[in-house]
């Protein structure tokens, strides 16, 4: 062989080397674009647990909050106090509290990558959502409006919300 040949050689080796790379390099910049989507989903459900913790933990946040409350939201309240035999103030909490916990899970669902993180999540809504609170919660269309329509319909085919 000739050392043109070798050149040859060498330059397809380069270019496959190259090519190798540039996959190797999209591959990680669609995992580290996935990653920091679900940090910044995580980040938002912080916050909202946060808002939510305030106004169930702390009476003069929580009655602030119910007097301002418009009327779709205020039906919300009502309909759960009177399905679940709550006071207004308690469904209130109820409802902070069940949202929290939906959007906990949102967030695990949204960020899921396994089949087994999909079986144990699945786990935890057939057992948890499965009964009151959450269960009138989910049957009602204002809660299920917090939520992506997949994210619901992913939650009726596990617990069969309006059954």
């Amino acid at each position: 062989m000739s050392i043109q040949d070798w050149g040859a050689i060498g330059e397809i080796l380069s270019a496959a080397a190259i090519f190798v790379t540039l996959v190797y390099l999209a591959t990680q910049i669609k995992y580290a674009r996935l990653t920091a989507m679900d940090i910044n989903r995580t980040n938002r459900v912080v916050g909202i647990r946060d808002l939510n913790g305030i106004i169930a933990t702390n009476a003069v946040a929580r009655e602030a909050w119910n007097k301002s409350l418009g009327p779709e939201y205020r039906r919300l309240h009502t309909d759960i106090a009177e399905s679940l035999e709550l006071s207004f103030d308690q469904a209130s909490i109820v409802i902070s509290q069940g949202a929290n916990w939906g959007y906990t899970h949102w967030v695990q669902y949204r960020s899921m990558k396994t089949p087994e993180d999909e079986a144990e999540l699945k786990n935890i809504i057939k057992v948890w959502y499965g009964e009151n609170p959450m269960r009138t919660l989910l049957n009602h269309e204002s809660f299920q409006a917090f939520f992506e329509a997949d994210f619901v319909t992913w939650l009726d085919e596990i617990v069969g919300i309006d059954d």
